[in-house]
């Protein structure tokens, strides 16, 4: 077995995601401006989720999608993932920087297809890589990640703004990743969320930033219990949206025990449909890779769930 494919002790990442179109949004006629992906390779994960700005909304749709794409397609390369298993802090940060890189460049390419500039397509990016030795995280602009620690849940990477409550960096933004590219790694990550703004008011604490740690343990432990990104999307559409109306995202990561879990080589991914398309999912075996088309699968049977449970 190749070291990328490589799972240690039965534990394994279970993972869901899913976004839902803000009530603003769906008031005007318009769609989901957000994005997320996520991967899984032996016992590596990565995630991404992605928030096209507002202000050009609809064609900033296509950056968000681009953009996680883009993560997902790079971070599932077999080398990237062996590079990222023996990785130092310091190497894992010049990781993460190579996949902004390339979700920027997706963004510039497929702004030229359109013949638009690239600011209409602006977005931010919020990534999250790891295996059980270690996880580390990036972001330009003002998503949400949260991890869990032995019994510590916290927000990592949160941006302060020094202006406008409202205003954010942007993939595309001038010097964005050079200014305000933000990382950080951490030992002993045994769960993780990325989140778009749209949760900011229902998951942490809109002063501090801090983690709303109810909803997040609560979150993770249907996780682990198998929850599906069918019953995630159900909770998050029942989530009241705050005063901005905005389109909400969540990934939710978490290791855990699976008795049903994959072939150890086994590759599997979902991501959020091309705008006005229904989300991705799909699995392949040793050797394996997201193509730029993948073909869209059944969608999985929906349970109900009492998420809400959690939620403020």
């Amino acid at each position: 077995m190749s070291p990328a494919g490589r799972i240690e002790s039965g534990r394994e990442w279970m993972v869901c995601g899913a976004s839902v179109v803000g009530s603003e949004h769906r008031r005007r006629g318009l769609g989901c401006d957000d994005a997320y992906s996520y991967g899984v390779l032996g016992d590596f994960l990565v995630a991404a989720v992605a928030d096209g700005a507002g202000s050009v909304t609809g064609t900033s749709a296509w950056g968000a999608y681009v953009a996680c794409r883009g993560v997902l397609k790079d971070g599932l390369n077999p080398e990237f993932v062996d590079r990222f298993r023996a990785a130092s802090a310091a190497e894992a940060t010049q990781l993460l920087r190579s996949l902004f890189d390339g979700a920027l460049e997706r963004v510039y390419r497929q702004a030229a297809s359109m013949n638009l500039d690239a600011a209409l397509l602006s977005t931010t990016l919020s990534v999250g890589l790891a295996d059980p030795r270690m996880a580390a995280f990036g972001q330009v602009g003002d998503g949400i990640i949260a991890t869990e620690r032995g019994e510590a849940i916290e927000t990592v990477l949160i941006e302060h703004k020094d202006g406008y409550a409202n205003t954010t960096s942007f993939l595309q933004s001038e010097r964005a990743l050079d200014d305000s590219f933000r990382t950080t790694s951490h030992a002993g990550v045994s769960a993780f969320a990325l989140s778009t703004d749209g949760l900011t008011y229902k998951i942490t604490d809109v002063a501090t930033g801090a983690a709303y740690q109810p909803f997040f343990r609560g979150s993770w432990q249907h996780v682990r219990a198998g929850a599906r990104s069918g019953q995630l999307q159900e909770m998050l559409g029942t989530i009241e949206d705050d005063q901005t109306g905005d389109d909400k995202t969540l990934v939710l990561a978490a290791l855990g025990d699976n008795a049903h879990a994959a072939a150890p080589e086994t590759m599997r991914w979902a991501h959020s449909g091309a705008p006005g398309s229904p989300d991705e999912t799909g699995e392949s075996g040793a050797g394996g890779e997201v193509h730029d088309a993948e073909q869209t699968q059944p969608a999985a049977s929906v349970r109900r769930s009492r998420w809400g449970r959690w939620l403020r």
